[in-house]
């Protein structure tokens, strides 16, 4: 017990004199010239960094609002050039759009086209993604004849040919009515002929949802089997993209679609320059010849 004790009063004595300690190391900087000149140094440092900052800041924002004016400009000019550009080049041409990836706004692709000459028959956006719904999937099933099989993967091929043809020869209505009304597809326009050229518009933004070998392989045979021209296009910002399927299927591609210059390099390729065209590693040339 005493042993206790006597360790109890040294550990007392041993924080006492640390706190002594301490009370007289900081009494002894209150008020060093040392201390004082390097807080100063320090606010001084801080100050600086930060009147350089400001002036990084307001550089960056003029160099911003400069780029803006410069897009801004680009994108007037561009929109004055294109139709000087595409003017005649497909006079007549009858055009059917189609979009795998349900895209439904494609006015600015279409108005371009028309701005050739051309006459866009119909747009169709197709959502393949409605088929997960098992009710729908059962009803698609049915209208093909294939009942048993309301697994799309089993009648995707089928509902790509009977599609493809309907879009070409204009048959096919009770399947066309159905899918329209169901979300399936979405259509505008009219289909059959005298239909010549095809613009499918593919890519996707998940690799689960890449239905290309059993839908857009399936309607490019069935299109080129009915003397029709097929181009494959897509977004410059699709996330998987299926240019080197449309390659592979001896279609003309152009990756930017969703851009002026990609839209013109379409017209372009239409009008008698084919080729690979746009900004991603499968293209051959950004653009083709203009005339």
């Amino acid at each position: 017990m005493i042993i206790d004790i006597k360790y109890h009063i040294a550990s007392l004595t041993a924080v006492f004199l640390a706190l002594g300690i301490g009370i007289l190391i900081g009494t002894s900087m209150i008020g060093s010239d040392t201390i004082t000149k390097q807080q100063k140094n320090m606010i001084d440092g801080i100050e600086k960094e930060f009147t350089i900052l400001r002036e990084e800041n307001k550089q960056n924002t003029d160099a911003l609002l400069q780029a803006q004016d410069v897009m801004l400009n680009q994108q007037q000019f561009n929109q004055a050039v294109m139709p000087l550009l595409v003017r005649n080049k497909l006079q007549g041409r009858k055009i059917a759009l189609v979009d795998v990836n349900y895209n439904r706004d494609h006015d600015g692709l279409a108005n371009v086209l028309r701005s050739s000459g051309a006459d866009v028959q119909s747009i169709t956006a197709v959502n393949l993604a409605v088929l997960k719904d098992q009710n729908i999937s059962k009803q698609t099933a049915g209208m093909l004849g294939k009942s048993k099989d309301a697994d799309p993967e089993k009648y995707l091929s089928d509902l790509a040919r009977l599609t493809a043809e309907a879009i070409a020869s204009g048959e096919n209505n009770d399947l066309v009515r159905f899918l329209d009304d169901n979300n399936v597809v979405k259509i505008s326009g009219v289909y059959g002929p005298p239909l010549q050229d095809v613009i499918l518009i593919g890519g996707t933004e998940k690799k689960d949802e890449d239905y290309f070998k059993k839908f857009d392989q399936v309607m490019i045979k069935d299109w080129k089997k009915a003397g029709l021209n097929v181009y494959g296009v897509e977004d410059s910002d699709t996330a998987v993209s299926y240019m080197r399927y449309y390659q592979s299927a001896r279609l003309t591609t152009v990756d930017n679609i969703d851009t002026v210059y990609g839209q013109v390099s379409l017209v372009m390729a239409m009008y008698g320059y084919p080729g690979h065209y746009g900004i991603k590693q499968t293209a051959d040339a950004f653009i083709p010849p203009l005339e």
